[in-house]
């Protein structure tokens, strides 16, 4: 095993021991605001205001610049698509093609996890609340068969008395608990009749904390349901889609004018056909067949009179510099910069090198929450398909590009920073040792993410490596006084690539 494998297992069986402990929080919480409070023996039940997330989520759904951007986030994040790591390569076979199809998405079950992952990070953002059930299988209600998104909007959550702290699995002796259909203690209770039935549908069902998956955004001491992405800016949202309608409803106007029809001679005499009166019936028929063809917007008076038309022009108000500030607005909260929007005006490359950074700490941040969130769940489905601890110890789900075995070959390698990294192990040498008089040569590998020499014939590394990459070239000669290719290069020279360990052994690579 090596050095990284060894410190993440140890790693795992020590935060596996930790949970096991209990809290016991001294200071109380109160509820907040929200939309439900109440109290059920030494239960308190609490919920989030559903009614402003489904608010919010319209808002995502019917703004194409909030929409775009939260589905930008999305897919960056989860682009890379994802990767089981473990110590069985069975066992990573397994839980792969597990995945493969353990999702339920629009209905239909069978689909890759992927759509749960990107779900998860749309629902947090719009909702503030991404809550995925652990589906169990029909057979058998302890295995998992899978993952469903839960609308945060129709669950309400159980805590302890004055506690922000959800009711425990096998605290089923609580007064005023829940249970579950397994028989544990539910933290959550779900209705089935959407946003607005609220928690007095007879039908509730109810889950425990070992049923879902829930990761929040922003949450405030007591909150036990995040924080929409969109609230800050809701109001924004709302006035720019008024104000983009109204602007188009002006423009029309302008092209159609106020229009004024005069019909028949309000002076005349009504027992005189010639005098121009027109008969009441005759009147509406005209404006009617007026209304409903001739124009489509702006307004139509009609008054007695002859028959006349007069205009009166309408004009379109400037509103450029306030929309662009509800638009700057909107966009300051959204989770991608400007520039993926493709709203590149006044952005230029100083600017786009700046906020690059930041953006990918984002992308990372919540690619390690999602990984996290859903690495004990693989965990649990391994030691249901009969591995041991040891190996199960080891599973860790990672959001990124499938890795080479040859960090050289992996995407992304930097050979500049590798090279760096080399010389800054030959500094701490103090310069005349070797880098293998810091970390052995089997350490090395376990950092870099290779097998153990037992397992894997060195020519794997050897491959890797572009002797015309004058960077690998420089990382050579500082580590063993020459470079990876000498000038003699094509004259059948060999060069010496120390992979070996303290006990002498070498390797020589043809140039």
């Amino acid at each position: 095993m090596s050095l990284s494998d060894r410190i993440r297992s140890r790693t795992n069986q020590a935060r596996k021991a930790l949970l096991r402990s209990e809290p016991a929080p001294q200071t109380r919480q109160n509820s907040g605001d929200y939309a439900h409070f109440s109290v059920r023996g030494e239960v308190n039940r609490v919920g989030p205001d559903q009614g402003d997330l489904e608010q919010y989520w319209d808002q995502y759904r019917s703004n194409p610049l909030v929409r775009r951007g939260i589905d930008i986030f999305a897919d960056d994040v989860v682009a890379p698509g994802y990767r089981v790591d473990a110590d069985s390569d069975e066992l990573v076979a397994e839980l792969e093609e597990w995945l493969s199809t353990a999702a339920i998405v629009g209905g239909e079950s069978h689909r890759d996890f992927t759509e749960i992952l990107e779900g998860s990070v749309i629902h947090e953002e719009v909702r503030g609340t991404a809550m995925v059930e652990k589906v169990p299988t029909k057979e058998s209600p302890d295995e998992t068969w899978g993952f469903r998104l839960v609308n945060p909007s129709t669950v309400e959550a159980y805590t302890y008395d004055s506690q922000a702290v959800l009711i425990r699995p096998d605290d089923t002796e609580t007064d005023g608990v829940q249970l579950t259909p397994r028989g544990d203690a539910a933290a959550y209770g779900q209705w089935g009749d959407g946003a607005l039935a609220g928690p007095f549908n007879k039908d509730t069902v109810y889950l425990s904390q070992d049923d879902v998956v829930k990761l929040i955004q922003d949450p405030d001491t007591a909150d036990i349901f995040g924080n929409s992405t969109i609230e800050p800016v809701s109001q924004e949202i709302a006035e720019l889609n008024r104000m983009i309608h109204d602007l188009g409803e002006a423009i029309h106007s302008k092209s159609y004018p106020h229009w004024i029809f005069k019909l028949g001679e309000p002076e005349g005499d009504a027992q005189n056909p010639r005098a121009g009166i027109w008969p009441e019936e005759e009147m509406k028929s005209y404006r009617n067949k007026h209304k409903k063809g001739n124009w489509e917007v702006g307004n139509k008076d009609f008054v007695p009179g002859d028959v006349e038309v007069e205009t009166i022009s309408s004009d379109v108000p400037e509103i450029e510099n306030i929309l662009n500030w509800i638009v700057e607005e909107i966009i300051a909260a959204l989770p991608v910069p400007k520039y993926k929007l493709a709203h590149t005006d006044n952005i230029n490359r100083d600017v786009t090198s700046e906020q690059a950074p930041q953006y990918e700490r984002r992308i990372e941040s919540k690619r390690h929450r999602l990984q996290n969130a859903f690495t004990p769940v693989l965990q649990e489905k391994a030691e249901q398909l009969g591995y041991g601890p040891e190996v199960v110890s080891t599973i860790e789900l990672s959001i990124e590009e499938p890795r080479e075995e040859n960090p050289l070959e992996r995407d992304g390698f930097d050979a500049e920073e590798f090279a760096q990294f080399a010389q800054g192990l030959k500094a701490v040498s103090g310069g005349d040792g070797s880098p293998r008089d810091i970390v052995s040569a089997d350490e090395m590998r376990g950092l870099l993410g290779l097998p153990d020499r037992d397992d894997v014939d060195e020519s794997a590394l050897e491959s890797g490596l572009d002797e015309s990459d004058e960077n690998v070239r420089a990382e050579f000669e500082e580590l063993y006084g020459e470079p990876a290719t000498p000038d003699s290069v094509g004259d059948g020279a060999d060069v010496e690539l120390d992979t070996s360990a303290d006990d002498g052994d070498s390797e020589t690579v043809e140039a």
